[in-house]
């Protein structure tokens, strides 16, 4: 009897979970036709927005709409945390210029305000999507937050510092390095070296992690010119010899990381160093 019970349970769990996939299924993704609109209900709950840039003569775009749209499990997660917005590519020229679409089909991840997080040029399956919607947290109020400071004061150096950070941790590195970028260029950072140090350090790791050696191999020669007796010294000469081997300069790569077991030689930087030197 108790075996029976468990396969009701199990039966009765899985039907449950069908159900509400075909619910989400036969309604669909709500999709907002302005972008104005959409941010309207964005704020309302401190949502993320997804922009589908489209058009009628676009074959991409159909087979996205038949294929990928559809897809029950697409659908819950825009019901869950998603606002979703439709932008026609020849009838709304004003935004397509404001989001700088080079093609299509052409997706936008942004916050709350439509401050641009993720993009993606082509088309991606429903599990693709489905997986950039559940890395984004559900609420965006922090970054939303930020976002309504810069409106007020576009060069607010503590929260383009701040936006830098939090998209950082989130994983968004290129939108990380925009703000970062403009927190550079303050007074504030000219003449605090500490945080110059933290946010140039900051933009190479994000470089490295979109796998850009030249932009990070520019942001860590600074890193080590400006700042020599620097405690990030070693792992910065580490970071360095991957942003080398990410521009397959091998020569200047091996002077990197040697310099970091010859000045570092306990290190873990150097054990690193060792390691990378023997793929070489």
């Amino acid at each position: 009897m108790r075996v029976v019970r468990m396969w009701m349970i199990l039966i009765t769990l899985l039907l449950a979970h069908v159900v509400s996939f075909a619910r989400a299924a036969e309604g669909g993704i709500h999709w907002y036709k302005d972008l104005d609109e959409a941010m309207a209900a964005a704020q309302q709950s401190n949502r993320p927005i997804m922009i589908d840039f489209w058009a009628d003569w676009c074959g991409p775009c159909r087979i996205m709409d038949a294929e990928v749209y559809t897809d029950p499990a697409l659908i819950a997660a825009f019901r869950e945390k998603m606002i979703g917005v439709r932008i026609h590519f020849d009838l709304q020229p004003k935004v397509v210029r404001q989001f700088n679409v080079p093609a299509l089909p052409y997706l936008v991840f942004t916050d709350s305000h439509g401050t641009e997080l993720l993009h993606h040029r082509g088309m991606l399956e429903a599990a693709d999507i489905t997986a950039v919607i559940q890395a984004i947290p559900a609420d965006l109020s922090e970054i939303n937050r930020l976002d309504r400071a810069l409106q007020e004061d576009k060069n607010h150096f503590p929260s383009l510092r701040d936006m830098g950070q939090r998209l950082r941790d989130l994983g968004f590195y290129e939108a990380s390095n925009r703000f970062f970028e403009q927190a550079l260029r303050r007074d504030e950072a000219k003449k605090d070296a500490a945080q110059r140090e933290t946010i140039l350090y900051s933009t190479a790791l994000n470089s490295l992690a979109l796998r850009d050696g030249k932009a990070a191999a520019s942001a860590l020669e600074r890193c080590l010119k400006e700042f020599p007796r620097s405690v990030r010294r070693p792992d910065a000469l580490l970071a360095l010899g991957r942003a080398y081997l990410l521009q397959e300069d091998s020569n200047k790569a091996r002077r990197s990381l040697n310099a970091v077991i010859a000045e570092f030689p306990q290190s873990s930087a150097a054990a690193q160093a060792r390691e990378l030197l023997q793929t070489l």
